[in-house]
C-alpha cells in the first residue's frame, strides 16, 4: 500500500519545490515510534527506562514536541523515496516545511531543494587548441645535474660532472647514460604538462561554449573538496589546516571566499563533461568499474575485497561519474583539432 503521494512538483531554474501528502495513519505510526524512543530516554520515578506505561509517558511528554520530532523523523525516513518518486537529483540539503499537521487529517509538508543542473550544449566537437611540443634542452639537463651536484657535495667542494659521479649518484655506469635518464625524466614530465594542458583548455572551452546556471551548493560542496585536498597536502608536510591559516593569517571563512572561483570553474567542467556523456550515450559497464576499483585497489595497496565492502552505492556511483566524464574528455581530446607549437626558450 501507498502510504505517500506527491501531490505537485515544480521546477524553477534549478531549484524544485514539491508537496508530499502522508496518510494519517503512517503519522500515528510515526508518533508511537517516537514515544517508544522516549520512553526509554525520560526517567519515571518507580520505572525503568522504556517500561512505564505508555500513557504516563505521554503525560510527562510536551504533545506538541512530541509530535514535531515525529514529523522530522518521518520527512527524514520518506525523503530517499521522494528522491526516487520525483526522479529529482538533489546537490544540497533540502529546506521542509509543514504544510499540515492536524489530527485525523493526512500529514503533508514540502520540500525545497536545488537540483542538478540542466545544460544546453556548444560546441565539443572538433574545437581548436594549441600543444606545446615536449623538448629538453641540455641547459636543463645541467641544472638537474647541478642540484644533484650540490647533494652530493654538501659543504665541499663541487666534484667533477664525469663517469665516477654518475656511479656515485646513481646506479649508472657512464654520465651520458645519467644525462639520458635525466633527459626521459624531464621529457616524461614535459609531455604529461603539456597533455593536461591541452585537457584544461578544451574543457574551458566547451564550458564557455555551454549554457548553465549552477546551483550555489554545488559550488560549496565543491569547496569542502578543495579544502580536504589542501588538508591532505598540507599533512603529507606535517601541517594541519590550523598551522597553515595560521602562517597565512587567514581565517577558514577566508580561504572559502577564495575558492569560490576555482570551485566554481571545477564544477562547471564536471557538469558540462557529464552532459556531454550523456549525449554521446556513453556507458560505464560492471566489468570497467570493477577493473577501476581494482586499480584503486592496487595504488593504495588495499585488499580488494575489502575495498569492495568499504564502497557503498553511492561511492561506486561516484566513481562511476567521475568514468563517465573521464570517457567524455577522451572523446572530445580525441576530436579536437590540436595544433603542435615550438616550447618558447627561456
Amino acid at each position: 500500500m501507498n502510504v505517500m503521494k506527491i501531490n505537485s512538483q515544480k521546477r524553477e531554474g534549478n531549484n524544485v519545490l514539491l508537496e508530499v501528502e502522508v496518510e494519517v495513519s503512517e503519522f500515528k505510526v510515526a508518533v508511537d515510534k517516537t514515544i517508544v524512543r522516549a520512553s526509554k530516554e525520560i526517567n519515571i520515578p518507580g520505572f525503568r527506562p522504556g517500561k512505564a506505561p505508555r500513557e504516563m509517558v505521554e503525560r510527562t511528554l510536551d504533545r506538541e514536541a512530541l509530535e514535531a520530532r515525529a514529523a522530522s523523523d518521518l520527512i527524514s525516513e520518506l525523503y530517499p523515496r521522494v528522491i526516487e518518486e520525483s526522479k529529482i537529483e538533489p546537490v544540497d540539503y533540502p529546506g521542509v516545511d509543514i504544510v499540515q499537521q492536524k489530527k485525523a487529517m493526512p500529514f503533508v509538508f514540502s520540500v525545497k531543494v536545488d537540483v542538478y543542473p540542466e545544460v544546453k550544449l556548444g560546441k565539443y566537437m572538433g574545437l581548436k587548441v594549441d600543444k606545446t611540443e615536449a623538448a629538453i634542452t641540455e641547459n636543463e639537463i645541467d641544472k638537474i645535474l647541478e642540484s644533484l651536484q650540490k647533494r652530493f657535495a654538501g659543504k665541499e667542494a663541487l666534484p667533477p660532472l664525469d663517469d665516477e659521479f654518475a656511479k656515485k649518484v646513481s646506479h649508472f655506469q657512464t654520465l651520458d647514460e645519467l644525462k639520458k635518464e635525466v633527459r626521459e625524466g624531464l621529457l616524461k614530465d614535459k609531455t604529461k604538462h603539456a597533455e593536461a594542458d591541452v585537457k584544461d583548455k578544451l574543457v574551458a572551452t566547451a564550458v564557455a561554449e555551454a549554457k548553465v546556471d549552477i546551483p550555489k551548493g554545488m559550488i560549496e560542496r565543491e569547496v569542502d573538496v578543495l579544502l580536504d585536498e589542501l588538508k591532505s597536502s598540507l599533512a603529507q608536510s606535517g601541517l594541519s589546516l590550523g598551522d597553515y591559516l595560521k602562517g597565512i593569517k587567514k581565517d577558514e571563512k577566508t580561504i572559502r571566499a577564495e575558492l569560490q572561483k576555482s570551485a566554481e570553474m571545477r564544477v562547471r567542467g564536471k557538469v558540462v563533461l557529464r552532459a556531454v556523456a550523456l549525449e554521446e550515450k556513453i556507458k560505464i559497464s560492471e566489468e570497467e568499474l570493477e577493473r577501476e576499483v581494482k586499480n584503486m585497489a592496487a595504488a593504495t595497496g588495499e585488499n580488494m575485497d575489502e575495498l569492495n565492502k568499504r564502497l557503498d552505492e553511492g561511492a561506486k556511483r561516484y566513481i562511476g561519474d567521475y568514468m563517465l566524464r573521464r570517457k567524455a574528455l577522451d572523446l572530445i581530446v580525441g576530436n579536437a583539432k590540436i595544433n603542435i607549437t615550438k616550447e618558447e626558450k627561456k
